[in-house]
């Protein structure tokens, strides 16, 4: 059987890296920095992710993903220019509304005013201006009740609310200030300042007549300051400021349902704080865990089901008192994040048990706020060891079930050299994670990747699978790499045996020796992945004759001699007489056709500085057989790199395989270091990298396509090779 050469095996490999789209993880885009970041604080709907990001012809404007590549795009061009429509925010002010995302967008025209998108360009366009002029109206804060859409306005003074048109988008009320805006059982409840009782806790139900005071907290000693809304199904929570300190409050809705849970720290002190945000409470059904102080204890975990018999302390926890220590919800467990020990604990609701010990420590543990996310069975969140760096990770509900997802190999400059630094998660849309990968300095690039949740990740058999003749009993098999193998398993056996032998190896590829001349072999690949064994590869017929058809040749190399001449060698046996060879630039239509009883042969009158491809065929004493289907590639010297030692080939034979290629490039033969120094230069002979082989191979997948001269030294040897790199 014919083998695959060298510019197929380059074809494959585009094809696997196609493919490799459809694999567990894949690279979506990367984002430039400006001066306040990456892609911002993400918000989903149901079809996409949405951000702002910037890139240095738009400046910062709307994004979204679906989780895909071709999904991953700029929604619309608000501001044309550099300006950027979203503003300079870390955040994306918005909020979804029934799959509509809603935020604060500028055109340039009317200033920062209420928009709206569905995820597309035409779908994207502006509310309302409420300045109703070039000045801002400055959409703040939102809220939804009953499928109406709440916002603050004028830098947090109007009360407005919207339907998604411009006519049903109307002011309500106008305050001095009005913040946390907070939706419970069908009304609006917020935090507001109208000159008469300083800011307390108010209530509406969208119209003028119905947005009233609910309850002066503090009564003639001041503000109350209400914050920190937090509702479950029962009841509103949050945190306000009376002659008892600031305590945590509740309400039903009505005035006298407006009460103090409990003083947590009686006689004036705080029982909790008002720096407190969401991050710092969350619940379960409708019991609360917050964080507080009954001045003995410091600040530690308490839960709360609204009744002052209910509201007790859960547990004195070691450096509770970290400011950085945050709740989240994943499942029936409330997850602590302890920001000073870098790990997490988790109370089991059900059980009522505190778990401080089974779950991973790392060096250091991103905030589960907006850092972690939850689908109903397993956690994803990201923490950095000694090994692997700071990658997103999993667990489940099982102790000890952490393992690390994806590994993106980009070493940060910051603090560590095992991968990222820093890693966001930006939430799961379509079966996919979506997260980006770095925080580096801000004149380099941050990806962005999906990872697919969907089940196990699949474990991927050998896209490409290539047999490279080393001599009439040897063979160099190598496959494409798959990112979730652990290991391979290579199974043999020559044609009409039964039985299979096999060999494990964690390298792509396998050195085959010993095997019987003009003897057709087979071989197929599986890969061992954490969750089980791929299916096996196609089974490829290797034939220890010549890669050709029917003729027992192994060609060994080629070798510049100057700028227009090139030679080809080979291993030949009986009974062939001689060999054909015909030979054209790359490109052309017209061949040129030499015969060689040797075992090299010498081309002439060659281009400098040009990739040729040839063919060959066997001469039986005239009688000839079939020429070679696929071509093999030389490049002929550059007359500016003459001064370049050539390869030895009487001491050693080495070839660059595959060439062209996309990805990683091995030297395959004989009396090779496989640590030996590799330097890259482009034909001019400026340097471009230089590095050390890695088991015989070296990645070009940081070069652009073009042609390159590979130039290997080992100890005395210099050798130089011609590569062309092909990315699609």
């Amino acid at each position: 059987m014919i083998i695959q050469k060298y510019i197929r095996a380059a074809i494959w490999l585009g094809v696997m890296l196609h493919l490799n789209l459809h694999a567990q993880t894949s690279r979506l885009t990367a984002f430039s920095y400006d001066a306040f970041g990456g892609p911002s604080v993400p918000v989903q709907s149901s079809s996409y992710i949405f951000f702002s990001a910037y890139d240095s012809i738009h400046g910062r404007e709307l994004w979204r993903t679906d989780g895909t590549s071709s999904g991953t795009q700029m929604v619309k061009d608000i501001f044309p220019g550099t300006s950027g429509g979203i503003g300079n925010y870390f955040e994306l002010t918005a909020f979804v509304l029934n799959d509509i995302l809603y935020f604060r967008g500028d055109d340039g025209i009317n200033g920062i005013e209420l928009w709206r998108s569905d995820g597309t360009d035409a779908g994207t366009y502006m509310v309302k201006n409420l300045d109703g002029g070039p000045g801002d109206g400055a959409p703040g804060e939102f809220a939804s009740v009953n499928n109406t859409l709440y916002f603050t306005a004028q830098t947090g003074t109007q009360l407005w609310k919207s339907d998604g048109t411009a006519n049903g988008t109307v002011s309500i009320a106008g305050f001095n200030v009005i913040t946390n805006l907070t939706g419970f059982n069908g009304a609006l409840y917020f935090s507001a300042d109208n000159s008469n009782s300083g800011q307390e806790l108010w209530k509406s139900n969208g119209t003028a007549n119905g947005t009233n005071l609910l309850k002066d907290l503090n009564g003639t000693f001041g503000a109350s300051l209400p914050c920190n809304f937090h509702a479950t199904s029962s009841l509103l929570y949050f945190m306000a400021v009376t002659n008892d300190g600031w305590e945590l409050w509740k309400t039903d809705g009505t005035n006298g349902g407006t009460v103090m849970v409990k003083d947590i720290n009686p006689g004036g002190a705080n029982g909790v704080l008002s720096s407190y945000s969401d991050a710092y409470m969350n619940h379960v059904g409708d019991t609360l865990f917050f964080k507080a102080n009954d001045g003995i204890s410091g600040y530690q975990l308490w839960m709360t089901d609204g009744s002052v018999a209910g509201t007790v302390k859960l547990s004195n926890l070691p450096d509770f008192v970290d400011s950085y220590c945050k709740f989240s919800i994943a499942g029936n467990k409330v997850l602590v994040n302890n920001y000073a020990l870098s790990h997490f604990w988790a109370y089991d609701v059900v059980t009522g048990v505190f778990d401080e010990t089974n779950y991973p420590t790392f060096q250091y543990f991103n905030s589960l706020e907006q850092k972690y996310v939850f689908d109903g069975t397993d956690m994803y969140y990201c923490g950095k060891d000694s090994v692997f760096g700071c990658e997103v990770r999993y667990c489940n509900e099982a102790p000890g079930s952490d393992r690390i997802l994806h590994e993106t190999y980009l070493i940060d400059n910051w603090s560590d050299t095992q991968g990222q630094y820093y890693n966001k998660i930006y939430g799961i849309v379509n079966n996919k994670l979506v997260f980006s990968a770095g925080r580096q300095p801000y004149n380099t690039l941050m990806p962005l990747f999906a990872y697919d949740i969907n089940g196990a990740p699949d474990c991927m058999s050998p896209v490409m699978v290539v047999p490279v003749p080393l001599a009439d009993t040897a063979a160099h098999l190598i496959w494409s790499e798959i990112p979730e193998a652990l290991s391979y398993t290579v199974f043999f056996r020559e044609s009409g045996i039964t039985q299979w032998d096999s060999v494990t190896t964690t390298q792509t590829y396998f050195a085959w020796n010993q095997l019987n001349a003009i003897t057709d072999y087979e071989f197929r690949v599986q890969v061992n992945c954490y969750n089980g064994t791929s299916l096996l590869s196609e089974v490829i017929v290797h034939n220890t004759g010549f890669i050709g058809s029917d003729y027992n040749v192994t060609m060994l190399g080629d070798k510049p001699e100057s700028e227009t001449v090139h030679r080809l060698y080979w291993l030949r046996s009986s009974p062939i007489a001689a060999i054909q060879i015909r030979y054209k630039p790359y490109g052309s239509l017209t061949w040129n056709t030499v015969n060689n009883s040797s075992g090299y042969r010498r081309l002439t009158n060659l281009i400098p500085a040009t990739l040729y491809e040839y063919q060959v065929r066997p001469d039986y004493g005239g009688v000839f057989g079939q020429w070679s289907v696929s071509s093999l590639y030389f490049y002929t010297r550059n007359t500016l790199l003459t001064d370049i030692p050539l390869l030895e080939t009487t001491t050693r034979s080495l070839r660059v395989f595959p060439n062209p290629a996309t990805n990683k490039v091995w030297l395959i033969g004989d009396q090779i270091n496989p640590e030996a120094d590799v330097a890259i230069t482009d034909l001019q002979g400026n340097l471009i990298t230089i590095s050390t082989l890695d088991n015989n191979h070296f990645s070009v997948s940081d070069l652009a396509s073009g042609m390159y001269l590979v130039i290997v030294k080992d100890k005395d040897l210099v050798s130089r090779y011609k590569l062309m790199v092909l990315h699609e």
